[in-house]
């Protein structure tokens, strides 16, 4: 009975990793999911791994068929968390894969504490490298595009820096010079004057004419107040 036991067991352990065995994600198609997820615009560039979340999922036979790969409808980034669709259009079966992208590449962090309103410099921020499908959807990739600008919030150190973080330092300062649009009814002219005070697009700025006589108008863009008449 012992050794009948014994070899019932030993049977059942055979039969059970048989099954896993046939069970394995094929390899062809695990090819053909990786394959689609790195020729995606969106990892270009990026050093990717890929979890199979469930790496027994079977998939019925595409006999004399093309297996096919495609991304859900409406999901324009493949990383993170995502399902892609594997099909077989001959066998009419299509079956949702869960995976894990993982997306590696550069990103900005902040290389001391930053306090609100902290104007980034060169030596304000470092340039790391790690997985960007665990970052928020912001986060700057290059230190350019954080020069110049002043921080919205504080930041601690080693956190990353995102476009929302920031704002624009001010694109008008005092004593530079302006150009002026004088705006009103049916008519516009242009004139010349000296910021007397600092301003972002946006907002009211007052400036010295020639003459002396001093405006306020809003800020248009870089180096131009416009000034309503009206």
């Amino acid at each position: 009975m012992r050794f009948f036991g014994f070899g019932l067991f030993a049977c059942l352990i055979q039969g059970l990793a048989a099954l896993s065995v046939q069970a394995a994600l094929p390899p062809d198609i695990e090819a053909s999911i990786k394959k689609f997820i790195q020729k995606s615009p969106s990892v270009n560039g990026l050093r990717v791994e890929i979890d199979f979340n469930d790496p027994n999922q079977a998939f019925p036979a595409c006999l004399g068929g093309v297996i096919e790969v495609a991304s859900p409808p409406g999901v324009t980034r493949l990383w993170g968390r995502t399902t892609i669709q594997v099909r077989c259009a001959k066998a009419a079966w299509m079956i949702n894969v869960p995976v894990n992208i993982h997306a590696y590449g550069d990103y900005v962090i902040a290389g001391r504490y930053l306090p609100m309103g902290q104007r980034i410099d060169m030596g304000d921020i470092r340039v790391i490298e790690g997985d960007l499908s665990t970052l928020p959807d912001d986060v700057l990739r290059t230190p350019k595009a954080s020069y110049e600008r002043v921080l919205v919030r504080p930041v601690q150190m080693g956190s990353p820096i995102g476009l929302n973080d920031l704002k624009e330092s001010s694109v008008i300062k005092v004593g530079d010079p302006v150009r002026i649009q004088l705006m009103g009814k049916d008519f516009q002219v242009s004139g010349e004057g000296t910021a007397q005070t600092a301003g972002l697009v946006g907002d009211m700025v007052r400036i010295r004419l020639l003459d002396g006589q001093i405006l306020q108008g809003k800020v248009l863009r870089p180096g131009v107040v416009g000034i309503n008449m009206e």
